[in-house]
C-alpha cells in the first residue's frame, strides 16, 4: 500500500470590492509546464470553492501533463456572462503577464457570443496580446480536430484535445473547422493530445 499526498496551491486575484476576479492560479507540480486558459467571465470560484468549469480545467490540465494553470477571462467581472461590465485595463495587464509566463495558452472563451459586439472587441484586444505568443497558442477541439474554440463546458470538448490556433482565427466571425491530417494523436513532451 502506498499513500499519495498532493498539495494544491491556489492564488486568486480580486478587485478591492471583490466584484472582479482577474486571475485564478492553481499549482500542483511546481516543476511542471504551466497552462494559461482564457475564458469568458469568472464565476465566484476562488480558493476552496470550485465550479464545474474550474474542475474540468484542473482535471484536463493534469491529464495533459501540466503542473499549473492560470485562468484569465475576457471580462474580469464575476458572473458577467453578458459582458455588461467587461472593460478593465488591469485585466489586460494581468492577461499579458499570464501569457508571457505560460508554456501553453488555450483560448477557450467559446463561440456562443460571437455576434456580440463587446465580445468581438474584447476578442480582438486579446488577440493583439496573444500575437507575440502565437507559437504556444492552442484551442480546445474534439478528437477529430473539429469543434474549435469551444468553452470547457461544451459537451464536444469535455475530454480535451488541443489544436494549434492562429491569432487570425480570433479575428474571424466564424472559427475555422480544422481538417485533420491524421486522426492519430501526437504526444508532446507534456503528454498533450494534439493534432
Amino acid at each position: 500500500m502506498k499513500s499519495i499526498k498532493t498539495i494544491l496551491t491556489t492564488e486568486a486575484m480580486f478587485s478591492d470590492d471583490g466584484k472582479k476576479r482577474y486571475l485564478l492560479k492553481k499549482v500542483w507540480k511546481e516543476k511542471g509546464p504551466s497552462l494559461t486558459i482564457v475564458m469568458l467571465a469568472p464565476s465566484e470560484a476562488g480558493g476552496i470553492v470550485l465550479d464545474t468549469t474550474t474542475q474540468l480545467v484542473l482535471n484536463n490540465a493534469e491529464n495533459l501533463g501540466f503542473g499549473s494553470v492560470m485562468v484569465v477571462n475576457l471580462s474580469p467581472t464575476i458572473n458577467d456572462f453578458h459582458l455588461k461590465a467587461a472593460d478593465d485595463v488591469e485585466n489586460q495587464k494581468i492577461m499579458a503577464k499570464a501569457f508571457k509566463e505560460a508554456a501553453t495558452i488555450i483560448y477557450a472563451a467559446g463561440v456562443g457570443k460571437v455576434k456580440n459586439k463587446t465580445f468581438q472587441r474584447l476578442q480582438e484586444e486579446v488577440a493583439e496580446l496573444l500575437r507575440p505568443h502565437e507559437a504556444k497558442l492552442r484551442c480546445l477541439c474534439d478528437a477529430k480536430g473539429n469543434s474549435r474554440l469551444q468553452h470547457p463546458l461544451s459537451p464536444a470538448v469535455r475530454t480535451w484535445y488541443i489544436s494549434p490556433l492562429a491569432v487570425e482565427e480570433l479575428l474571424l466571425e466564424k472559427p475555422i473547422e480544422a481538417v485533420p491530417i491524421s486522426l492519430k494523436l501526437a504526444k508532446t513532451t507534456t503528454g498533450k493530445r494534439e493534432h
